[in-house]
């Protein structure tokens, strides 16, 4: 699957460089102030195929056709050594992207996952059907910004087993922050104690912490950038 067309925010610097992995219905621009406290470091950010800018770029269904556009991106590109950050969807895509690229070579310093990757909790809002409903439904509001990959996206993150697996035969370190709000103050988690820790039985190594802040709150928090210079 070619990434020619994909719309990416690359910006010069020096290494390693940080690969920033966007949520489900958002866009490389929500990465804006993780890139201002890392001034001076390589930073790419690509609109994930049905997204903002790459909202026409093809690519197969789910996670797998994601991670085939960014991996045909890291093949066309110089990296160098990279960390890997992942909110929301990204966290959820990231696990495939550092397998694929660990496995062809490429050497990934970390593993930044922000409130996702490990699968949430069963509810009546990770039923398949509700998840595909909500997504759709936003996709409608949004349709200048997102295709309708977006509800199958959803669907294919969010009710599935969690990849996290993928990265237990490697050795870079992974560490997961999660909100103790979800898309506002008063709204639950996102990401519950129990299913970061049954997260953890998949990947024992993995770190994790809780931030007082909600799940998009997560992308301005100066603990992210922080967290991101530990693990280069």
């Amino acid at each position: 699957m070619s990434s020619r067309d994909l719309v990416v925010r690359d910006r010069p610097g020096a290494g390693p460089a940080v690969l920033a992995l966007h949520g489900m219905s958002s866009t490389a621009e929500v990465w804006r102030d993780l890139e201002s406290r890392l001034a001076g470091r390589r930073f790419v950010a690509p609109d994930l195929p049905g997204r903002g800018g790459s909202r026409d770029v093809p690519a197969r269904p789910g996670m797998p056709g994601l991670a085939d556009v960014v991996l045909d991106l890291a093949a066309r590109s110089d990296w160098g050594d990279t960390v890997v950050a992942g909110h929301s969807m990204g966290a959820f895509l990231a696990p495939l992207v550092v397998r694929r690229l660990a496995d062809t070579g490429h050497t990934v310093r970390g593993v930044l996952l922000l409130d996702g990757g490990p699968t949430p909790e069963a509810s009546l809002a990770t039923r398949p059907l509700v998840v595909r409903t909500l997504f759709t439904v936003a996709t409608l509001q949004a349709r200048g910004r997102l295709s309708f990959r977006a509800p199958r996206d959803a669907v294919n993150c969010l009710t599935l087993p969690t990849r996290l697996g993928l990265l237990a035969g490697l050795t870079m370190p992974v560490h997961l922050i999660a909100a103790a709000h979800g898309t506002g103050p008063d709204a639950a988690e996102f990401l519950t104690d129990a299913a970061v820790e049954a997260g953890r039985a998949v990947l024992p190594r993995m770190t994790w912490e809780r931030l007082d802040t909600t799940h998009e709150g997560l992308l301005t928090h100066p603990a992210v950038a922080e967290a991101v210079r530990r693990l280069s």
